[in-house]
């Protein structure tokens, strides 16, 4: 029979609070009636059935759980994956704010919300086993169906699949009921982590005699450019109430659904009941596409098991690379090129979704990491989405995956063992991270227990990865960091001991795997606590430690707290560091939750390279000039629109990776300063003069690149920017667009707070509309919102119909800006990466490379 798998988002319904008369858990007998988890009077009439015979035995009757009306609670219509924390403001003043790990969750309140969907099913269109996947629930969950208490997930972000099989409606037996219960008050980290069903939801069917979805394990023990040795082996279960005699073959696929080879069937392998066998296989791939960073190079291959007359009983399949890694001092080999590891943290969240993304915009995260030169990402703090590892597979990024829970408890293991299991297969896959700061256990007894039994678990499952942690304590413990494959740092540059920490554990590679922790604001240059804004010409301390300047700084730091000041000193060293693999530097962009340094009324980080829109701060051109560095670039800061300023001489500074930066006003040349570690400092500043600056860069003498900015004007035009014109018709594709506040020449307004108003028309819909700024007037916006520095972001979604859509912004006092985009029957645009090119966007700036 053939394997299916059905998309489950679609018809949910949602009530937010624990006013609901919930189902039980535990039920005195079973198929009596239970709340919520079962249909409704008002549905069991519509359905055309009759009560049960427990509810006919009346009110004396006392082990049911009341059938309720649909009237008794209000439920709204939504489509998954959706996050209803989001939809709630946050505030300082709700009960759960004062808490600790509650404040650093951004202030939005806590709470208990419940989904429901109603659906129906025909036996024919199933297979004979039958069940349900949530890839992810944010928050303490339990789930029913038809009022059988299915289980609990404690965990956000490890899937759950419930065997339904026998629990299932068909037909003329009614509809069937899903309810999930979602609790937040007990949170599981110390960032935002959302409500809901916030990952996809699948029903699968497949025969009784079946292959484990995760069971299939794919290595390429041999991996050249002339051939590849595959090995393979699958996991096969017999669910049926008899031995069974199964077999298997294995085909590989190249990216374009080419066969290009495939195994002879293997001997039967009898299964008892109940039980399950594995069954392997092993292949040559001549002459096999190798998997390389930036491109990718993918094969897929399917496991397919057959009964002892040899049909088709069941097939599984997964995606594969065909690549060597090779650990050196200073970076990696893959496939024996030599790269530092160019990495970056990432969140799961997103401005206007919360942590309820389309597949769309986790792939938008990689493409803008990507554009700014990174070739590894680091999930932090727990599993990723399987989208997440599908597109890195796809566009040739490295990934760190990180598992949650640093235990060796049933719950704990089991994630572990999930995450492993799910992404062993994969191309991207880097290496696993077992733990993230625990520092109450790192160089203790019980900690390298711990950590000993998770490494045994993961090399249990996936030999062939390495393994690593986030270390910030106990450095000087050579054994207990020597437990991992890799030395796992954080901040040690930040700290200004890389040095000295490399010298503890000399005989293993060392990667930084969280570093930088720079705080800043797009658009503002100057520390603002009323604001919650950090400023791109602020010390790092004068942020962290609330100090007016760098010397009162020095004085409040605690002990073994000496943070080093200057962010492009920290990072030049961690990306050049000859005994460092590499770094991943702390975040690509701003998340949501965890306000540091910055309280109230930040609701959000404010340590990304770019805002929480995906629009660049200046942070953002340090890292582009680190991690491209064959790219000349020169990005000066700050803007040069000062009006009442003229006279003056304003601070300015550059990050480059030229070796000199020459700096023109209004085509006079008033400075020329040597690079120090990609920085320049103009010490005593630049006189303002309205007109044109230019920063030009020069290497070996050579002018290799400029970055021009001129004296905006007043205010006038909204100017709109599409990362993509064409969307799929499928309501789950989305267009982010920039609108811009310019003067009429088009240049960037770099103080503009214009409120602007968006309307869509025709075969789409205005999702939301947000703005960057960290505190929370703008936490989540659906129509209308002030710029924030001259820029705001609207998210645009499709419809499933063809046709076009019609986005328009409007302000008082400036000219309506328009853009029109198309809605096609093409899937989803996975490859076309639609990100622009921060470097050509003439409202920053004119960035240029002079080269010839």
């Amino acid at each position: 029979m053939t394997r299916t798998r059905t998309n489950f988002d679609k018809g949910w319904q949602l009530h937010v609070g624990n006013n609901l008369d919930s189902a039980r858990k535990l039920m005195a007998k079973a198929g009596t009636t239970n709340g919520w988890s079962d249909l409704t009077n008002e549905e069991l009439e519509a359905a055309g059935l009759k009560q049960t015979i427990a509810e006919s035995m009346g009110p004396y009757f006392q082990v049911i759980k009341a059938r309720p009306s649909s009237q008794d609670a209000d439920w709204r219509a939504v489509n998954l994956p959706h996050d209803w924390r989001f939809e709630q403001k946050p505030s300082p003043d709700h009960p759960e704010a004062a808490d600790y790990p509650r404040t650093w969750q951004g202030f939005f309140p806590t709470g208990v919300a419940y989904y429901r969907k109603l659906f129906e099913l025909q036996r024919s269109e199933l297979g004979e086993r039958c069940s349900i996947t949530f890839g992810g629930i944010a928050g303490y969950s339990d789930i029913w169906l038809n009022g059988f208490w299915l289980g609990q997930q404690s965990t956000s972000y490890s899937p759950v699949t419930f065997d339904v099989t026998e629990l299932l409606r068909f037909g003329s037996d009614g509809p069937n009921v899903m309810l999930v219960q979602t609790d937040t008050r007990e949170p599981e980290g110390w960032w935002y982590e959302g409500g809901g069903i916030y990952r996809h939801v699948w029903l699968d069917t497949h025969s009784n005699v079946h292959a484990v979805v995760d069971g299939l394990y794919i290595r390429t023990p041999v991996a050249t450019a002339e051939k590849a040795v595959v090995k393979a082996e699958v996991q096969v279960v017999n669910d049926t109430s008899h031995s069974q005699n199964v077999g298997a073959y294995f085909i590989v696929e190249d990216d374009e659904g080419r066969e290009i080879v495939r195994t002879d069937p293997n001997s039967m392998a009898s299964i008892s009941i109940r039980n399950s066998t594995t069954i392997s296989g092993e292949m040559e791939l001549p002459n096999p596409k190798l998997w390389t960073l930036g491109s990718g190079g993918l094969y897929r291959m399917t496991a397919v098991v057959t009964s002892s007359q040899g049909s088709v009983l069941d097939q599984v399949s997964s995606t594969f690379g065909v690549r060597t890694i090779e650990w050196v001092d200073d970076g990696i080999k893959v496939n024996g090129k030599w790269t530092k590891i160019y990495g970056a943290n990432i969140h799961q969240d997103w401005a206007v979704y919360g942590i309820g993304l389309p597949d769309r915009l986790i792939e938008h995260k990689i493409d803008l990491c990507i554009e700014m030169g990174v070739n590894a990402i680091r999930s932090a703090h727990h599993a990723p989405t399987p989208e997440l590892v599908d597109y890195a597979d796809r566009r040739g990024v490295l990934l760190l995956l990180e598992s949650r829970a640093f235990s060796t408890t049933p719950a704990s293991i089991q994630q572990l063992q999930s995450l492993v299991r799910r992404f062993r297969n994969r191309p991207s896959v880097l290496m696993w991270s077992i733990e993230n700061e625990e520092m109450d256990f790192q160089g203790t007894n019980v900690g390298r227990a711990i950590l000993s039994r998770l490494v045994g678990e993961i090399k249990a499952l996936d030999p062939d990865r390495p393994t690593t942690f986030g270390g910030v304590l106990a450095f000087e413990d050579a054994s207990y960091y020597s437990l991992t494959d890799i030395v796992g740092m954080h901040y040690r540059a930040f700290f200004g001991v890389l040095d000295e920490t490399i010298q503890y554990v000399p005989d293993r590679p060392h990667v930084l795997d969280e570093e930088g922790l720079y705080a800043s604001t797009r658009g503002v240059y100057h520390y603002n606590k009323e604001n919650a804004h950090a400023g791109s010409l602020s010390h790092l301390g004068e942020v962290m430690m609330d100090a007016p300047n760098p010397a009162a700084n020095a004085a409040l730091m605690p002990p073994n707290f000496n943070i080093t000041g200057n962010i492009a000193s920290t990072l030049t060293k961690c990306f050049t560091c000859p005994k460092v693999s590499g770094c991943f530097v702390w975040t690509a962009l701003d998340y949501l939750g965890e306000p540091t340094p910055l309280r109230w009324p930040a609701t959000t980080s404010s340590y990304g390279a770019r805002d929480l829109c995906g629009l660049p701060k200046d942070y953002y051109w340090l890292l582009r000039s680190l991690m491209r560095s064959e790219e000349p670039l020169v990005h000066a800061f700050p803007h040069w629109t000062w009006p009442g300023r003229e006279g003056e001489r304003l601070p300015y500074r550059a990050y480059t990776n030229c070796d000199s930066v020459e700096f023109f006003v209004n085509g006079v040349s008033v400075a020329h300063v040597a690079v120090s570690e990609s920085l320049v400092i103009v010490d005593d500043g630049l006189e303002y003069q309205p007109g044109q600056l230019v920063a030009r860069g020069f290497r070996n003498g050579q002018a290799v690149a400029e970055h021009a900015q001129v004296t905006a004007g007043q205010p006038a035009c909204l100017s709109l920017t599409t990362d993509r014109y064409t969307l799929s018709a499928s309501e789950d594709d989305v267009a982010l667009i920039r609108v811009a506040v310019t003067d009429k020449d088009g240049n960037l307004i770099p103080d503009a707070e214009n409120a602007i108003e968006l309307h869509v028309q025709g075969q789409g819909r205005l999702v939301g509309v947000h703005n960057g700024d960290p505190s929370t007037d703008n936490y989540k916006c659906y129509s209308k919102t002030k710029a924030f520095n001259g820029y705001m972001v609207a998210y645009v979604g499709s419809s499933n119909t063809l046709g076009e859509i019609a986005v328009t912004a409007s302000a008082e006092g400036l000219s309506t800006g328009t853009i029109t985009l198309s809605v096609s029957d093409n899937e989803l645009q996975h490859l076309v990466h639609a990100v622009l090119d921060e470097a050509e966007n003439k409202e920053f700036g004119l960035h240029t490379r002079l080269l010839r």
